[in-house]
């Protein structure tokens, strides 16, 4: 026990005050008119907010480079991020019934992805991909990733320190120093939040860590905020910290467990 309070009451003197803000979990997007090729769109991205934008469903208002790009005509298409192998492709086609129309239009706009065009890009008032040379200019769609699902399996505290160490809000210092940390466990403070970071975990093998723990005789979110009344257990001990179940549902486990885990891009102040 004397182990535990040790670990544990730096932590809390370490929690700032609630302050009611509310988190933005879903991505963000923003599109630059900026004519850039898809290489300076992608570090232009990177330096500035996530990367060039993932799409993995019909998505809307999207214009311009998008994050989607393979090495040469005989490479698997990837997404910038993380350099994911993409399965969702909206190319451009020329279909039967849309023929007349499809002789009518120059053949750029159609039967994508081509050869030797190995980039992607899209307009915003159409639902398809079209493909072109990377080094020619188009405007891009960047996005801000508020939401990560570490895929690693640590202990809570080890999530705790693996997140804080993400990003510094300060960059000239080390992101551990106090309150300088920009990413932390994820809070869920909302409904639309834990819809979203249900979503999120659905990739996990199992039950993810959250950003709740059990202290001084009180669940509470690692940036402060309160724990939830309820939909959790309660727990007579300080060692246990909260998962979020692949069902949207909270629970408790013992923290000294290994799971994936949840970061989240803290609101700026």
């Amino acid at each position: 026990m004397r182990r535990e309070i040790c670990i544990l009451v730096p932590l809390l003197l370490l929690l700032p005050p609630v302050c009611g803000q509310v988190s933005r979990l879903r991505p963000t997007f923003e599109h630059h008119q900026m004519i850039v090729t898809w290489t300076q769109a992608q570090s232009y991205c990177r330096e500035h907010h996530t990367d060039l934008v993932t799409i993995r469903k019909e998505t809307e208002n999207v214009h311009g480079w998008i994050g989607l790009y393979r090495e040469n005509t005989n490479s698997d298409w990837k997404w910038s991020r993380g350099d994911e192998i993409a399965t969702y492709f909206p190319w451009a086609k020329c279909v039967t019934f849309r023929s007349i129309y499809c002789q009518e239009w120059n053949t750029m706009f159609l039967d994508h992805p081509k050869d030797g065009k190995n980039c992607a890009f899209k307009y915003g008032s159409r639902r398809e991909w079209y493909s072109d040379r990377c080094d020619i200019g188009h405007t891009f769609m960047c996005y801000e990733e508020n939401l990560v699902l570490v895929k690693e399996n640590k202990t809570w505290e080890d999530a705790l320190m693996h997140c804080r160490t993400l990003e510094a809000v300060d960059q000239s210092k080390p992101a551990t120093d106090y309150q300088n940390h920009r990413y932390d466990l994820a809070t869920l403070l909302t409904v639309d939040d834990l819809t979203f970071a249900q979503e999120t975990a659905q990739e996990a093998p199992h039950e993810v860590w959250t950003g709740l723990r059990y202290l001084a005789g009180q669940w509470v979110w690692v940036g402060g905020e309160p724990g939830p009344p309820k939909n959790i257990n309660s727990c007579p001990t300080q060692r246990f910290c909260g998962i979020l179940r692949k069902n949207g549902s909270l629970d408790i486990r013992d923290c000294m467990q290994k799971r994936f885990f949840l970061c989240y891009k803290k609101p700026s102040s």
